[in-house]
């Protein structure tokens, strides 16, 4: 059981390095519901792909307790992360036009002792079941949400993929990645998991 589930783990690696499909589009077209239920039942899929030594694409999916709408609802909740997703100080819809959404969000983080608040304005187009987001400071999509039901519509497999820049950290944080590139990971996907792991608790609970 063990081997064979290193296979497919192996397979969606490999595929992944050949393939400009999405990580969502990947795993529901090459695994079975039944297959990729039992490998989120175990944990979080995680792909990271890197160039030249730095992350550039991370993808990650979970699963979640609760249907579609539950799960939706709670992403496009946005004036209310502050109330349920760690860090997360300010998120203001500051306009809205038909299926898009500016957002205003202030987060604070630690890394080492070091704090700090990074602000930042992100538009959301909505279309379920996907949410993209859009980078707004240099004018391009920068990731998307995607939500996938399976038992019926009962529970759901939530995916996350997000571009990365290697400029997004300043000052002692850029000193310390650029001297320890192996800390960069964890700064990425921490708080990846966070948002992710808080969406699934509150629609869970919902």
């Amino acid at each position: 059981m063990i081997k064979k589930t290193s296979t497919i783990i192996l397979t969606i690696c490999l595929f992944m390095l050949i393939s400009n499909n999405a990580f969502a589009d990947l795993l529901e077209q090459t695994l079975d519901e039944s297959t990729l239920k039992a490998l989120l039942n175990k944990g979080e899929l995680v792909l990271l792909e890197e160039e030249d030594g730095r992350i550039k694409h991370i993808d990650y999916a979970i699963l979640i307790n609760a249907p579609l709408d539950n799960v939706w609802q709670v992403m496009t909740d946005f004036e209310s992360y502050p109330e349920f997703i760690p860090g997360q100080k300010v998120s203001k819809i500051i306009d809205r036009q038909s299926n898009d959404v500016m957002v205003k969000s202030a987060v604070e983080f630690k890394f080492m002792g070091v704090g700090s608040t990074v602000k930042y304005t992100t538009k959301y187009i909505i279309n379920k079941p996907e949410l993209i987001t859009f980078d707004t400071k240099k004018n391009r999509a920068t990731g998307s949400y995607k939500l996938i039901p399976i038992d019926g519509g009962k529970h759901v497999v939530l995916f996350r993929s997000k571009d990365i820049e290697n400029d997004n950290f300043t000052g002692v944080v850029k000193i310390l990645i650029d001297k320890k590139s192996e800390m960069e990971s964890s700064l990425y996907l921490s708080p990846l998991r966070i948002n992710m792991k808080a969406i699934k608790k509150r629609a869970e609970r919902s």
